[in-house]
């Protein structure tokens, strides 16, 4: 709430003798949840091609130098334990 409260403020100029604009603020009750996931089109996880990087250093076929190398540099992110695949934090932490 408080980001929110300081990026508002940061919207106004105030002038020395001027009012001070009013925000009015609305909330729910209750939270709210929304998750929105679409199918795969080809069936398999987002994570697939990075999980066979990190397992086999495999590329996905037809795959540019420049996809190649954006797999690379996300697949470092990565490790696997097993057949579980974790995501490296900044402090080497196992997401």
């Amino acid at each position: 709430m408080a980001d929110a409260l300081a990026t508002l403020a940061s919207m106004f100029q105030l002038t020395p003798h001027g009012d001070l604009p009013y925000i009015e603020f609305w909330f729910r009750g209750r939270p709210t949840h929304y998750c929105r996931v679409e199918e795969e089109r080809d069936g398999k996880p987002w994570y697939f091609d990075i999980k066979r990087s990190v397992e086999s250093k495999e590329y996905p076929p037809g795959a540019s130098d420049n996809d190649k190398r954006t797999l690379r540099r996300l697949a470092a992110g990565f490790f696997m334990s097993g057949s579980i695949l974790y995501k490296r934090n900044h402090d080497m932490t196992f997401l």
